[in-house]
């Protein structure tokens, strides 16, 4: 009885990790992420992405979780290099903004902007990058 326990433990665990840890580790920490439990979501995605650097979407979740936990310099390398990757990532220009913005790096959150407003169709969203690009552009008070 424990051999076949055993063996479809080994089945399992070996169909789970069929195309590699990087996968499961993604799925986990975005399931920890819809639950709220965005420090347990940051040590999974950080292992998928350390095993992927190349996967837009592991960058941009990690990049995401990483800002909501205000660990701006992991998220602003994480979604740099997203566009590195792809330079037509639109969530990671949107953040990408927001944190320049947040850092006063003015003139690369205006790019960042600019380059969000030029590759999204939501006119919402539009709508917030030319609000983030007013602001940017005014004058000093």
């Amino acid at each position: 009885m424990f051999t076949v326990i055993c063996s479809l433990c080994a089945l399992l665990c070996s169909s789970l990790w069929a195309d590699g840890p990087a996968p499961q580790h993604f799925q986990t920490g975005l399931a920890y992420e819809r639950l709220g439990r965005y420090d347990e979501a940051y040590t999974e995605l950080q292992l998928a992405f350390a095993l992927d650097q190349d996967d837009v979407q592991k960058a941009v979740a990690l990049g995401v979780v990483a800002c909501r936990l205000g660990r701006l310099e992991v998220a602003q390398r994480v979604l740099e290099r997203s566009i590195a990757v792809d330079s037509n990532s639109i969530a990671s220009y949107y953040h990408l903004g927001l944190i320049y913005e947040k850092n006063g790096a003015s003139a690369r959150a205006l790019d960042a902007w600019h380059r969000f407003l030029s590759l999204s169709q939501d006119d919402t969203l539009k709508t917030i990058a030319k609000k983030h690009i007013q602001y940017l552009e005014a004058p000093p008070a």
